[in-house]
C-alpha cells in the first residue's frame, strides 16, 4: 500500500516541475519575441557616451589648470 502511495506522490511533483518549467519557456519566450528599435538603443549609447566624454574632458581641463596654476605658481616663488 504504501508504495503504491509514493509512486503516485511522485507523478504528481513530476508533472508539477514540468508545468513550472513549461511556463517558464513561455514567460521566456514572449520576452523574446518582444522588437526593439535599434535606433532607440544607438541614441541611448550615444546619450551614455557624450556623458563619459564630458567627465573626461572636464577632468582632463582640470587636470591641464592645475598643473598650470601649479607651474606659475612655482616660478614666481
Amino acid at each position: 500500500m504504501q508504495s503504491n502511495d509514493f509512486k503516485s506522490k511522485s507523478s504528481i511533483i513530476k508533472t508539477s516541475n514540468v508545468s513550472i518549467e513549461d511556463e517558464k519557456s513561455l514567460e521566456n519566450f514572449n520576452k523574446v519575441s518582444q522588437r526593439v528599435d535599434i535606433n532607440v538603443l544607438k541614441s541611448r549609447l550615444r546619450e551614455k557616451e557624450n556623458t563619459v566624454l564630458r567627465k573626461n574632458i572636464f577632468i582632463l581641463i582640470s587636470c591641464l589648470t592645475l598643473i598650470i596654476a601649479a607651474g606659475i605658481g612655482i616660478t614666481y616663488l
